[in-house]
């Protein structure tokens, strides 16, 4: 990529560092140039959100990445405060877990979520991550 390339700015709420890992590779293999910033629980996520808020200085990431089962507040409850946000409200967030359960599923869209991605347990599936939030961020350019 060149250096006049605007960087992705991406919000990943994560507290496994394996997966924090992937996701970085994920997005490096989807030829997405970005800068990720990571949150190990949901009360430090609700943080971020919160200084945006604050500050209209204050870059707003522009894709959103939650674990649903992060400690001291879930994905959801983080979910639900990104979606009360003046700045944040209309950030494609991409829900993450291990199950693929269809309440589970149901909740987060129901919560306004834009995807849900279960984490696999293959490497090559794994990487599909970084595709889908190229997809997620090119449409949202798009809408504005």
């Amino acid at each position: 990529m060149n250096g006049e390339t605007e960087r992705l700015s991406l919000l990943l709420v994560e507290d496994s560092p394996a997966d924090v890992y992937l996701v970085r590779e994920a997005m490096i293999q989807a030829g997405l140039c970005f800068d990720l910033e990571v949150a190990e629980d949901g009360e430090r996520a609700i943080a971020i959100v919160d200084r945006v808020d604050a500050g209209p200085q204050t870059r707003a990431p522009e894709v959103m990445l939650l674990d649903i089962n992060v400690p001291r507040r879930t994905g959801n409850e983080v979910l639900e405060r990104i979606r009360r946000s003046p700045r944040c409200a209309r950030i494609p967030v991409v829900m993450m877990s291990s199950s693929d359960s269809p309440a589970e599923r149901r909740r987060a869209f129901d919560q306004g979520a834009n995807a849900y991605f279960r984490k696999p347990s293959s490497l090559a599936e794994f990487m599909q991550l970084g595709k889908l939030v190229r997809e997620l961020h090119q449409q949202s350019r798009g809408a504005a």
